[in-house]
């Protein structure tokens, strides 16, 4: 392998795809990247074999070729490099490399590509496409409620559903949930109940957004593969049925609140610094168009009063602090609705305008002082 290319090129490449480099796999070339000379493209590939992103960019090809170097150092010996046009060559014996830049050269070991793992492309007759922004913001807004303790794997995953002429996402860590429904063109028919690791997707998140343009779908039995032009990112689908969400969300009220999510963020911000370990929540006690924010721990107290609209009944409930500090940053700056179904019901946050988003916390149960 022998090409040259620009250091902004192979940094961006490598950037992107270290993402999916496994850190704890028994096989050491799955801590390394692959890079791949073929066609005036260098294909730049990384996999932990749950999920893999291979980004392509251009590059002058001398010597078609393939080879893996350790992403520990690779990624932080090109962010050094300077802005010159770096020549790199491989050696098809042993797997090490010569990169060139200016008038230096370094010399790095690397592994034979033979052994990498190639990315298993898959091939399906259920395609769609999203807009990129749309899935961007719909992905932020539930991502954040999957559950990090991996025994229960569906609940680690996001449910994406499609039928009807609807696209819905949904995610649980059975203390809090997030629910989202985008429009969706449904000229093809498609309807599918898959569960994508919410990993896959906060990676996907971070190289999407871009008004005008779409991330291409394509869904089998086992996977799910994300197109963007020259980046790709597949991902096992979580096996297991997802559980019944819709049940838990309350179908009536005994209260409901506007106010202006800013207003209530900022105080639970403030509210979380004086929560410990042992404390972890915050109460909330809705009264006379006040609603009060309250935490008292060893470290301190806080009281806070914010003028709301109100409906209904008084009411008090205690929360998790970061649950609501997470779930009120993904609302936006405008007004929420804030519903309550008694002090030990789910509580459900949804926008002002629109019926396409909701989230929902399960309160605490406190000892009564």
């Amino acid at each position: 392998m022998n090409f040259i290319s620009s250091k902004e090129d192979l940094l961006s490449a490598v950037q992107i795809v270290q993402r999916a480099v496994s850190h704890k796999s028994p096989l050491p070339i799955l801590s390394g990247i692959k890079f791949c000379a073929e066609n005036d493209l260098l294909i730049v590939t990384a996999t932990d074999l749950e999920i893999g992103i291979q980004c392509s960019v251009q590059a002058e090809i001398f010597e078609v070729g393939s080879v893996v170097l350790p992403a520990k150092y690779i990624t932080e010996f090109f962010r050094r490099l300077p802005d010159v046009p770096i020549f790199i060559k491989s050696d098809p014996l042993t797997g090490n490399v010569s990169v060139k830049y200016g008038h230096s050269e370094t010399n790095i070991n690397g592994f034979l590509a033979q052994e990498f793992p190639e990315l298993p492309l898959p091939v399906s007759e259920v395609k769609f496409s999203v807009p990129e922004d749309i899935l961007k913001e719909a992905i932020r807004q539930v991502v954040f409620a999957v559950a990090v303790e991996e025994s229960r794997p569906v609940f680690t995953g996001v449910l994406l559903e499609i039928n009807g002429g609807e696209m819905q996402m949904a995610a649980t860590d059975t203390h809090r949930l997030a629910w989202r429904k985008l429009k969706f063109d449904d000229s093809n028919n498609i309807d599918i109940n898959i569960i994508i690791p919410g990993k896959t997707l906060n990676e996907l998140s971070k190289v999407i957004g871009r008004p005008e343009k779409e991330v291409d779908i394509t869904v089998t039995d086992n996977q799910v593969l994300f197109s963007v032009e020259d980046l790709c990112i597949i991902s096992r689908l979580i096996s297991g049925k997802f559980p019944p969400y819709r049940q838990v969300i309350p179908q009536g009220r005994v209260s409901r609140i506007r106010l202006i999510t800013r207003e209530l963020a900022e105080a639970v911000e403030r509210a979380a610094l004086f929560t410990t370990a042992g404390s972890s929540f915050i109460k909330l006690l809705l009264q006379n168009n006040i609603l009060v924010v309250s935490v008292s721990t060893e470290v301190g107290r806080v009281y806070e009063e914010i003028p709301v609209y109100q409906e209904g009944e008084p009411m008090q409930v205690a929360v998790n602090t970061r649950y609501l500090s997470e779930a009120l940053k993904v609302l936006g700056s405008g007004e929420i609705n804030i519903e309550f179904a008694g002090p030990l019901n789910p509580l459900v946050l949804k926008p002002v305008e629109g019926n396409d988003y909701l989230s929902l916390l399960l309160p605490v149960r406190i000892r009564e002082e």
